[in-house]
């Protein structure tokens, strides 16, 4: 099962070039337009409108999946122990799953500190969500909450992960188009505002190879559901 597969369905296609032999592959995401818009199509690949927040859209397949995995889906969710806690109900006993998911970004630490400006503090108000990327919620923080859950041999590691823009224009656009639809700013102030972005950025954060950069730190988190036992079982029904 892949959680959170949008309309690229890149997980799905990799698991499927990597391991042929799979015999069937279901891919969640909360939008339906997602599946009809999908890039890759495979008749192994059965589509589910489902939450991982919500138990009851996928009930019925708990306890069955052999192996689950989340890519760039969990930094998007608020209530991050209650979607653990439903993958841990989706998994078979002996059941793996694996997530990865951004834990920091020198970009929203910087849209933070460009807020904190005088010049743009009533712009970008409410344009960023408070406390996105805790500081102590790391991998050590992830690992006991999968073992409070109930998983197993559970493994966390960061990664930092580093995209280049092609050009300073690319970056503004970028960055521009991701709050744009949040912003409350009158035209005219959009390409001063676009190259304060520039140089506030290129000053607090610099260039890599003469290139303005996206350095995000991810996490790989697995663990695995445990075989029935009566520990286990007990921890599946004081679960609400």
């Amino acid at each position: 099962m892949d959680i959170g597969c949008g309309v690229e369905m890149n997980c799905c296609k990799a698991v499927l070039t990597q391991f042929p032999d799979v015999r069937a592959l279901i891919a969640v995401d909360k939008q339906s337009t997602v599946f009809q818009q999908a890039h890759f199509r495979d008749k192994k690949i059965n589509s589910c409108v489902g939450n991982i927040l919500e138990r009851d859209s996928l009930k019925m397949h708990e306890g069955k999946m052999n192996k689950i995995i989340s890519t760039n889906t969990f930094h998007h969710i608020d209530d991050k122990e209650m979607a653990f806690r439903n993958v841990y109900r989706l998994l078979k006993p002996g059941g793996e799953a694996g997530f990865l998911f951004v834990v920091n970004s020198w970009l929203y630490e910087f849209l933070k500190d460009l807020s904190e400006l005088p010049k743009y503090s009533a712009i970008l108000k409410g344009a960023l969500p408070e406390n996105l990327y805790p500081p102590d919620h790391g991998n050590q923080y992830y690992k006991e909450m999968l073992e409070k859950i109930g998983f197993k041999d559970v493994r966390a590691f960061e990664e930092e992960q580093r995209f280049c823009f092609p050009t300073d224009e690319c970056f503004k656009d970028s960055i521009f188009g991701s709050l744009k639809i949040k912003l409350k700013m009158p035209l005219e102030a959009v390409e001063t505002f676009k190259k304060d972005l520039l140089q506030v950025y290129e000053k607090a954060v610099g260039r890599y190879e003469g290139k303005l950069c996206h350095v995000s730190v991810r996490l790989n988190l697995l663990g695995v559901k445990p075989m029935e036992s009566s520990d286990s079982k007990s921890k599946e029904t004081t679960v609400n």
